[in-house]
């Protein structure tokens, strides 16, 4: 049977609840002082936006959005333990009509959404499937910004080793400041309103 620890929802309508979080190399959740951080950043995008969670393991940067007032959220999860402590943590928090669970590897979800497109995206890879800015997880945060997965005037919120070399933004999208946290950092991506203007 796999070992499960807790981590405590820092904020919101959820603020003190724990979350179950597998033990070991499974999940590696976002810490307390960087969730805090990237939803203090963007609290007046949050209210009644739809979330997309990928990597979503225990759901904590989701169930986070909802805790802030998120209409909805969609977590992106494909490892099949994680996938049912997943769903016992939505269970426990009394939230499973707020939010869906995407059964689906992250580097495959396709070119279109689950239903309409996104006001927040927040990535946060495995840290292993980092080599450099022409890696997976950059290549997967260019796809769903440049796409249907991101609305115009929507951000996309990825984490990332510090250490690692960043990838531009793909065109129609804002690289703006990113935020360092040790060993950790955070990029924002904001999808210009404009490209529903182009022709």
């Amino acid at each position: 049977m796999p070992r499960h620890g807790n981590i405590r929802l820092s904020s919101g309508s959820l603020k003190g609840r724990t979350l179950r979080v597998p033990e070991g190399l499974v999940v590696r959740p976002m810490r307390t002082r960087v969730r805090e951080s990237l939803f203090n950043r963007l609290q007046d995008e949050v209210p009644a936006s739809r979330v997309l969670d990928v990597f979503a393991g225990s759901g904590a940067v989701g169930i986070e959005a909802v805790s802030r007032g998120a209409r909805q959220t969609v977590h992106v999860e494909n490892t099949r333990e994680v996938v049912s402590l997943l769903r016992r943590n939505l269970r426990d928090l009394g939230i499973e009509a707020q939010c869906k669970i995407y059964e689906r590897d992250a580097y495959k979800m396709g070119p279109t959404p689950p239903g309409e497109p996104f006001d927040l995206i927040l990535i946060d890879p495995p840290f292993p499937d980092y080599h450099g800015p022409l890696s997976k997880p950059w290549k997967l945060a260019q796809d769903l910004a440049a796409g249907e997965w991101l609305k115009p005037g929507g951000w996309l919120v990825m984490e990332h080793p510090s250490r690692e070399e960043t990838a531009p933004p793909p065109p129609g999208v804002e690289a703006r400041e990113g935020r360092r946290y040790g060993d950790t950092s955070l990029i924002y991506w904001f999808k210009s309103e404009e490209r529903t203007q182009e022709s």
